[in-house]
């Protein structure tokens, strides 16, 4: 069998198999080392006078802009154990039964949504070190590229002050 893969900006020709292609597609998968406990994330669940503002947009092949526009944006504690969920992301695996955890965790992230500029912010929060989480995506027309992906950003909160943050190209995992 015969097929096309394309990639961003590249096209790749060659003969593949199904079930090569299909394993190529799907992410392997990884166990979560560090475990979640709620407690240890207090620290960032408390309410404070710090706030994120940010944007999320990428660069396309041809130069065109795409945003995060209407898509959720995710503030989650730098903790080691969001820190690992993060790594395991950016190896381009999947973290194992991550529906599961999302539903432990969910407390201690915060979330929002992007503007139809790709812009977004997050107020009340104590000060300390956060993971901004977004994904951006787009789909052309006319050219053999398209883009879904998630970008991740490390911002970190003063009290009294608005910390800037943007997710762009170098931010994807």
């Amino acid at each position: 069998m015969r097929a096309e893969v394309f990639t961003p900006g590249l096209k790749v020709m060659g003969a593949i198999t199904a079930s090569a292609l299909l394993a190529a597609c799907i992410p392997s998968s990884r166990e979560m080392k560090a475990s979640f406990s709620l407690a240890d994330h207090q620290p960032w669940a408390a309410k404070g006078n710090a706030g994120v503002d940010g944007e999320g947009f990428i660069r396309r092949p041809n130069g065109w802009l795409a945003r995060c526009s209407g898509n959720k944006v995710y503030l989650v504690p730098a903790s080691a154990y969001f820190r690992e969920w993060i790594d395991i992301r950016r190896s381009g695996a999947q973290v194992a039964n991550a529906s599961e955890l999302t539903k432990l965790h969910r407390e201690a992230q915060r979330e929002t949504q992007c503007d139809q500029r790709g812009r977004f912010a997050f107020s009340d929060l104590p000060a300390g070190k956060w993971f901004v989480i977004t994904r951006i995506s787009y789909e052309a027309r006319n050219d053999d590229f398209s883009e879904d992906a998630l970008y991740v950003a490390e911002v970190e909160t003063t009290s009294g002050k608005r910390a800037d943050v943007i997710l762009s190209n170098p931010n994807r995992i």
